[in-house]
């Protein structure tokens, strides 16, 4: 059995990447289940979705605890507590992460002893579609590639999984040629293999929660005026930068911005926390005269 654990943040897609080499791995002849579990929705916010592969029936169900191979899509999850995409991980498990940054930068944030292997699968994704929403594609695809699916297999998957979307032709072709380039990019990687003898202890367990009630588990839900007390600037990837000559403040970035992360200065133009502004580009897409433009976050 293979088992693969994708990270990634609402919006980013990884529910739809699980399924994507689900499907993959269905047509190819396995036993497949694949679940995402990612509680109330919110953009931004870290989620996590399991698929399980196997040539015999599948009789363990649930959260993957020791995961085969991570796929990480965001490096600022290395470092969110909520997220602790490392979790479970030991030398027999190799982390497949989408970073910008080089291996150097990387491997201080690490600390599993298993293979990584890094990618800058974010500017892959623009260059082919223009919108971040094809990084299930390309991460579903690069998944598929490292546990020994075919290209054919992958594709196929991929297919299935977005005959239910509202894509033009057009999209569809594209997302095709970037699950093409995502396979090329992987495929010299050695695949990943299936775990032989008994599993070591890894280094930081996986943390199972069990229930309780919103008053004893999460006290600070009651709390009044609390959302400035939780900064999700780190949850960020592409922030919003005002243009101010281009604004006309019509303060529709003040009314529409979610996490209240906007405020306006005593000339009414619009200011940006960037403590708190997670990166979700409400601001730039609604705003009439395209006052913000968008940045990429170099951390």
């Amino acid at each position: 059995m293979l088992r693969i654990r994708f990270h990634g943040r609402g919006g980013q897609g990884m529910k739809t990447a699980s399924r994507i080499i689900g499907s993959a791995a269905f047509h190819a002849g396995f036993v497949v289940q694949d679940a995402p579990v990612y509680g109330a929705e919110r953009r931004g916010a870290p989620m996590a979705a399991f698929t399980r592969m196997a040539r015999q029936p599948l009789l363990e169900h649930g959260a993957i605890s020791h995961p085969d191979l991570v796929v990480v899509a965001d490096d600022t999850l290395l470092t969110e507590p909520a997220a602790q995409p490392l979790a479970g991980c030991d030398r027999q498990c190799t982390v497949l992460l989408n970073s910008g940054r080089d291996e150097a930068a990387l491997l201080p944030l690490m600390g599993h002893g298993g293979r990584l292997v890094a990618g800058d699968f974010t500017t892959l994704v623009l260059a082919h579609t223009q919108t971040l929403a094809g990084l299930s594609t390309a991460l579903g695809i690069a998944a598929a590639c490292l546990v020994g699916l075919t290209l054919e297999d992958s594709l196929t998957g991929l297919a299935e999984e977005l005959a239910g979307a509202r894509l033009r032709p057009a999209q569809r072709e594209a997302n095709v040629h970037l699950a093409e380039a995502a396979y090329r990019l992987v495929h010299p990687w050695t695949p990943v293999q299936e775990r032989t003898g008994p599993e070591p202890v890894p280094s930081t367990p996986l943390v199972e929660l069990t229930f309780a009630p919103p008053a004893q588990a999460t006290p600070s839900i009651y709390a009044i005026a609390n959302s400035p007390e939780r900064k999700t600037g780190s949850w960020r990837q592409f922030r919003p930068v005002l243009q101010r000559q281009r604004c006309s403040r019509c303060w529709i970035c003040f009314v529409r911005c979610p996490e209240a992360a906007i405020t306006l200065d005593p000339e009414d133009y619009p200011v940006v926390d960037y403590e708190v502004c997670k990166g979700c580009l409400l601001c730039a897409h609604e705003c009439p005269t395209q006052a913000f433009s968008i940045a990429r976050e170099n951390r």
